[in-house]
């Protein structure tokens, strides 16, 4: 009798242990990856929204103070002006909110900037960038130089790209649940 009464504890408690692994309040699929800017804005889709020959530059991918960065410059060299991206994005470290945070603080300070309707969930423009964001993410593009039309569309059709690609990697909630559920980052 002791001996079928350890067999049934032992498997009350495996169940039980079974069950509290199951939390309803975990995302079923809660990874995302970390994004890099050449991933949100392709060499090919710069080259052709620029309409030139583009190559990665020599300095690569790099950090600038929180902000993954990566420059595309003509080929030749010098013959038309680069495009830049840079992406800040959630992580362990990073809530949603301090990215949205760093997005809002550098469109605070520029006063000739615009609101462009349709991409991400904010985008702005100030000469010479767009900034988007969008689920986490804090984008920023720029591309040549001048205020004009022209420049403007271009802007536009870049940062549409990358925000798409984001859009792509990152579920919608993922931003959300960063900052309850712990790590969703890969």
């Amino acid at each position: 009798m002791r001996k079928f009464f350890s067999v049934m504890a032992a498997a009350a408690i495996a169940l039980s242990l079974t069950a509290c692994g199951e939390n309803a309040e975990s995302p079923k699929n809660s990874s995302v990856p970390v994004l890099n800017p050449d991933s949100v804005l392709s060499l090919a889709s710069a080259s052709s929204a620029t309409g030139t020959s583009l190559v990665l530059s020599d300095d690569g991918i790099v950090n600038d103070n929180g902000m993954i960065t990566c420059t595309y410059v003509a080929n030749p060299i010098g013959s038309a002006d680069p495009v830049s991206v840079g992406i800040m994005q959630f992580s362990d470290s990073v809530s949603a909110q301090q990215v949205w945070n760093a997005y809002e603080d550098a469109r605070v300070y520029r006063t000739d900037m615009e609101f462009v309707q349709g991409i991400g969930e904010d985008c702005y423009i100030a000469y010479p960038f767009i900034c988007v964001y969008d689920r986490g993410c804090y984008i920023r593009i720029s591309a040549g130089s001048g205020n004009t039309q022209d420049q403007k569309n271009m802007l536009i059709n870049l940062a549409t790209a990358a925000a798409s690609a984001v859009e792509s990697a990152i579920p919608e909630d993922a931003a959300d649940l960063s900052s309850s559920s712990g790590n969703v980052i890969q």
